[in-house]
């Protein structure tokens, strides 16, 4: 299996999603304020990247199952950035409303071709 295309796209889809997490932290995410509080939403989503960790690891090491898991974190990034985006356009709010729109575009960016390379690759 090649990875030359597969690391610097998936590193870049877990820096973004780390950036993700940080902006919606600053913009005061309405579901961090109203829902979850700042300790338990920082515990989900320190949860929700070491995730993405761990299949990389498996994907690394070639396994199958690990490849499709990659996929569906590439489709929930993706699908992430454009919820962020299309919520902040229709409702007006960024802060204290749906911060994360700036990052998501970076989910969607690095998200889509990630995506297309996993296809394209095989594991041996």
């Amino acid at each position: 299996m090649t990875m030359n295309k597969v690391v610097p796209l998936y590193l870049a889809l877990l820096a973004f999603h780390i950036l993700h997490v940080f902006e919606e932290i600053w913009g005061r995410f309405w579901i961090m304020n109203q829902v979850f509080g700042l300790g338990l939403f920082l515990v989900v989503n320190w949860m929700l990247v070491c995730i993405p960790l761990a299949i990389f690891y498996f994907l690394w090491r070639g396994n199958r199952a690990a490849r499709w898991l990659a996929m569906i974190y590439a489709v929930v990034m993706i699908l992430n950035g454009v919820g962020h985006n299309v919520t902040t356009i229709v409702t007006g709010r960024y802060f204290d409303g749906f911060a994360g729109g700036i990052s998501g575009i970076g989910l969607i960016v690095t998200g889509i071709p990630l995506l297309y390379q996993l296809r394209a690759v095989r594991p041996a």
